[in-house]
């Protein structure tokens, strides 16, 4: 009775209902944390050197995000100028490298604060894990098809969403958390890289207005 007790939980615990349940909460859980570390880098993959990579083969574009709910976002991209836009409610802010911020004018025409719309960026692929369909774990990741997969793709692909010939999402869970979304596709002889990574979870500092020369 025991062994088969254990094997009756076994099941349970791996079967796609429950993988896609721990998927499901694990994101929504993030989604309503006070604040995280949002990592997004995006590589291409070209068959050869390409124009449109600066004759290179592969290119790699990262970002560090820093969210606090429910307004406040700092952007940093890791280019050789290192431009940080923060946004705090409906006040944006913006430096190059390690100089002087300087305040941006404010954005006009929307009943929603500057800041929640960039958390509603932020937040646009969680919402996609949230809804994932047809999860199948496989060690410690989550193989999935995400919830609003049309929107998704056109956020994240624009034009040449409909016109990839392969995808594959992946996800990692570390606790309560979703600690990784992975993308991955293909256009042509193209290869699409987008690495999600989500850190310090509910302990990041309190994001401040800078001062402003």
């Amino acid at each position: 009775m025991l062994l088969s007790a254990g094997a009756i939980v076994l099941s349970l615990l791996t079967s796609p209902q429950a993988a896609q349940q721990q998927l499901q909460v694990a994101a929504k859980n993030l989604a309503a944390a006070p604040s995280f570390v949002f990592l997004d880098t995006v590589t291409i993959h070209e068959p050869q050197p390409s124009a449109a990579l600066n004759g290179k083969s592969s290119a790699t574009t990262a970002q560090r995000v820093i969210y606090q709910a429910p307004d406040r976002v700092e952007v940093t991209s890791t280019s050789s100028r290192g431009l940080t836009l923060l946004v705090i409610g409906d006040n944006r802010y913006e430096r190059s490298g390690k100089g002087p911020w300087s305040a941006l004018p404010p954005v006009s025409g929307s009943t929603t604060s500057a800041g929640a719309q960039e958390a509603q960026v932020l937040l646009f692929p969680l919402r996609s894990l949230s809804g994932a369909t047809s999860v199948v774990r496989q060690g410690s990741a989550y193989r999935f098809v995400p919830g609003s997969k049309a929107p998704l793709l056109a956020d994240l692909f624009g034009q040449f969403a409909s016109q990839l010939s392969t995808l594959d999402f992946s996800a990692t869970i570390k606790g309560e958390f979703v600690s990784r979304e992975l993308i991955v596709a293909t256009r042509g002889g193209a290869r699409f890289v987008i690495d999600f990574r989500f850190l310090e979870v509910g302990s990041v500092p309190p994001i401040e207005a800078p001062p402003v020369a």
